[in-house]
């Protein structure tokens, strides 16, 4: 028998769609868990810890992410103004900032309505999953033994140390241990390095859980990594994280608001390269050019090169797709040196004259 344990902070993705949880993981863990040989397990604590952050600290921690965003752009604005508002164009720029500060704004508005609404489509998921797990009630023997680990220091650590990651293990080996003759299988996902493992499950903890159950644990760290899933399910999830990841590196270099951070995500966009498409180059560009901590940084240049350059001295095939005008300022600011194909202008030959052929 195979059961699926996942940690309170995977649910947190279910409220934003750019962080891995999608609704085709969302329907896929519902299909598992429809499944007879498959079961979701849910410890109280889990289900109480989701519950009140949902309310509190998940809103407004994004609340407090997309200020910042909305104050970053008001800055790049206001900036826009004072040093390009002579320039051809400058207004289809500037449009776009206000475009995305306009977005940025319907988007805190709904904060609330899908952390606090019952009926929103994101705690309507919650409730599916939740319905369809397996609740496992702390009992009296649970929240002693989980209070003996904790007070010893065994794992799980949690960081900072807290009982709740050692009631939530005490919990599932209690539960599981039940199972012992059927050798069950723990599928955990999570991504808590201090509580579970960095690359690999903690051995200390994998060692207990066959010690008490017989099974085993596989230890994953991404939803699309649920061994459970197919190949082909994986693969699709997979690009879909990767183009969150993408979305996600972009949105936090064109929104920099420090000469280090700028330079720190130009690393993390250089990491990407290769999965950029025209647009996306578009707006790397345009967030470039914009944002004083970007152009100004002295640890952007190199970084932004090495992501715009191709073969032979030419820029990467995706920016031949860019405005020229556009390049042509981005390549002015950071002094590539590159070239697009489609600026040169080939001399054509003249045509040949059939009298000028000496035979």
């Amino acid at each position: 028998m195979k059961y699926i344990f996942i940690d309170s902070n995977q649910y947190r993705h279910i409220y934003s769609s750019s962080e891995g949880f999608s609704d085709e993981v969302y329907d896929l863990l519902l299909g598992l868990a429809n499944k007879e040989h498959v079961c979701l397990l849910l410890p109280q604590q889990v289900k109480d810890e989701v519950e009140r952050n949902r309310w509190r600290a998940w809103p407004e921690t994004e609340e407090k992410d997309v200020t910042s965003k909305i104050e970053s752009i008001e800055g790049e604005i206001k900036s826009f103004k004072d040093k390009y508002s002579e320039y051809k164009n400058s207004n289809k720029l500037l449009n776009d900032l206000e475009k995305k500060k306009k977005s940025l704004l319907s988007e805190k508005k709904k904060i609330n309505k899908k952390f606090l609404n019952l009926k929103s489509k994101q705690n309507q998921k919650i409730s599916n999953l939740f319905k369809k797990a397996k609740f496992i009630e702390e009992t009296e023997e649970i929240i002693r033994l989980a209070d003996v680990r904790f007070r010893k220091g065994n794992p799980p650590y949690g960081k900072p140390s807290k009982l709740g990651d050692a009631l939530i293990w005490q919990s599932i080996i209690q539960y599981l241990k039940s199972f012992k003759g059927d050798k069950p299988v723990l599928i955990l996902v999570a991504n808590d390095k201090n509580a579970w493992g960095n690359d690999t499950f903690d051995p200390w903890l994998s060692r207990e859980f066959k010690n008490i159950t017989g099974g085993k644990v596989l230890y994953s760290k991404r939803l699309s990594d649920i061994p459970e899933l197919t190949s082909e399910e994986q693969e699709k999830i997979r690009k879909e994280e990767e183009t969150n990841l993408k979305e996600n590196a972009i949105s936090d270099f064109v929104n920099s608001r420090s000469f280090i951070g700028a330079g720190t995500n130009a690393d993390k966009l250089l990491k990407l390269k290769g999965k950029f498409s025209v647009a996306d180059y578009e707006k790397i560009l345009r967030g470039s050019i914009s944002n004083h901590e970007i152009y100004q940084s002295f640890f952007t240049p190199i970084p932004l090169k090495e992501l715009v350059s191709g073969e032979g001295g030419y820029v990467v095939r995706e920016l031949e797709g860019v405005s020229g005008e556009l390049w042509r300022k981005f390549d002015e600011k950071f002094k590539t040196n590159l070239s697009r194909q489609s600026d040169i202008n080939f001399d054509v030959p003249e045509e040949v004259n059939p009298e000028d052929i000496p035979f």
